[in-house]
């Protein structure tokens, strides 16, 4: 089945700083639609500089949701995994400061009030920031597993999601079976050549 194109409102950039340090800027609104992005962001920062921290600007972030914040706190769980030193976040509204601490994510976050002195940003790629190609059961699947990653970090997120998450696992049902079926369907529509189905019989 062709994944169709994964629709973003808001922006990830992400350019390097001095040394081992990837910045990723996050611009509007930052939700399920453009979450997969985040963590594709890191991934080519950390195969571009290699074992690298991570700064995240969010001056011109206007909001996040669980997918979101689930994603962030995968790509902060990894850093301590691999021996980094805390994700740091910068220019972090009051209302962001709220809901990362509600979820647990301060527990692996540095929040800090500006982007640490001595540090010049320079560009190193902008990637598709408008786009992701996933079909509906992946862009599901990936809703789940970033909310696992909350239930990680904080056992209280388990009972907080659990509505969410159980939603998230009958709509991935729903959403595996009716590609199963569309592949079905694609199937019968290409019969074997060899088939004569108008042949009189002699």
């Amino acid at each position: 089945m062709a994944s169709e194109p994964l629709r973003t409102p808001g922006m990830v950039e992400f350019a390097q700083c001095r040394g081992q340090v990837a910045v990723i800027r996050l611009v509007g609104r930052c939700s399920f639609q453009n979450s997969a992005y985040l963590q594709k962001a890191a991934e080519v920062c950390e195969r571009e500089l290699g074992p690298c921290s991570f700064v995240l600007d969010l001056d011109r972030c206007e909001s996040m949701d669980s997918t979101f914040l689930g994603v962030l706190a995968g790509i902060a769980l990894r850093q301590r995994q691999v021996g980094q030193s805390n994700l740091i976040a910068v220019n972090v509204s009051p209302r962001l400061r709220r809901s990362m601490s509600l979820l647990g994510l301060t527990h692996v976050l540095d929040l800090r009030d500006r982007q640490p002195d001595g540090q010049a940003v320079q560009q190193v790629e902008v990637g598709e920031s408008d786009r992701i190609a996933m079909s509906r059961a992946e862009q599901v699947a990936h809703m789940i597993q970033a909310h696992h990653r909350l239930i990680e970090l904080d056992s209280g997120n388990e009972i907080r999601f659990d509505d969410v998450m159980k939603y998230l696992e009958e709509s991935l049902s729903r959403a595996r079976e009716i590609e199963q079926k569309q592949d079905n369907g694609a199937g019968h529509l290409h019969p074997s050549t060899n088939s004569q189905p108008n042949s009189k019989p002699r």
